[in-house]
């Protein structure tokens, strides 16, 4: 193998650099203790079987993350986990005991911003994929491509829609809104990635919020209040959408409330 002009040894070259076989996810280190984190390993558990792929021992992973926490001069961090399959034959084939590979990357968590967004509807749509709905795979070509769309546009986020029109997720975030006293969600069981902190509001249900199938863009800009979610980013408000105004651009205080008192860390 061959990169950049220097030759390295054949297994040198990862499944998850050749296929983009393998997943991730990305978590905040808060006050030295990692956020949310039975729930990131819930996650990485689920993909790695989902994707018949081995998982390192949780217990290898936390040291790790201890010891990265440690050398941090900051105790605000993000961390990312990846999971590959590892090193393999030729071809997509893979071997089901194939040893997986795990990296881990650190920056600092930088402070979270409230102020509402200025948003559109995205002109590239996402694919749908039963078989990797909800998943956090290492192929992101479309999240890059929107992420490209929406410094084109000069906009704070996109929303995107599938390919069937319907409405899914931001480019990194879920999206959430309310219609009435009613909070929704979209169904995510065609395309998207089904995220920690949407996980949490329809488990705990501090809005009693409600999965919704077939969502079009019309129903989104009839919302009161729209908000995305991100386990890194946090809660944010939409201001408007397009040319349209969103009614009340502000954060609900029993989702403030939440945030701040949901804390599960080890």
């Amino acid at each position: 193998m061959w990169h950049n002009g220097q030759q390295y040894p054949d297994q040198a070259l990862d499944r998850g650099l050749q296929f983009g076989d393998g997943h991730f996810t990305t978590l905040t280190v808060e006050n030295g203790s990692p956020r949310w984190w039975p729930l990131h390993w819930q996650r990485l558990q689920q993909a790695s079987e989902r994707l018949q792929m081995l998982l390192p021992p949780e217990h290898e992973l936390l040291d790790c993350i201890e010891q990265l926490i440690k050398a941090q001069p900051r105790q605000d961090l993000v961390i990312k986990i990846i999971i590959t399959r590892g090193i393999g034959d030729r071809g997509y084939g893979f071997q089901p005991q194939s040893e997986a590979n795990w990296y881990l990357t650190c920056n600092l968590l930088m402070s979270r911003s409230a102020a509402p967004l200025r948003v559109d509807f995205a002109q590239l749509q996402l694919s749908r994929s039963v078989q990797l709905a909800g998943l956090k795979s290492l192929n992101r070509l479309e999240q890059v491509l929107l992420s490209q769309e929406r410094a084109q546009r000069q906009l704070d986020e996109l929303i995107a829609l599938d390919t069937a029109g319907e409405v899914v997720e931001a480019i990194s975030s879920n999206i959430i809104w309310r219609e009435g006293n009613q909070w929704y969600t979209p169904d995510l069981g065609q395309a998207g990635i089904a995220g920690v902190v949407r996980g949490q509001l329809l488990e705990q249900q501090p809005l009693a919020l409600k999965v919704q199938t077939g969502v079009r863009p019309e129903q989104l800009l009839a919302a009161e209040q729209v908000l995305l979610t991100n386990s890194v980013l946090g809660l944010r408000p939409i201001a408007q959408i397009g040319e349209h105004r969103v009614s009340d651009p502000t954060l609900p205080e029993a989702l403030k409330n939440w945030w701040h008192a949901s804390d599960v860390s080890y």
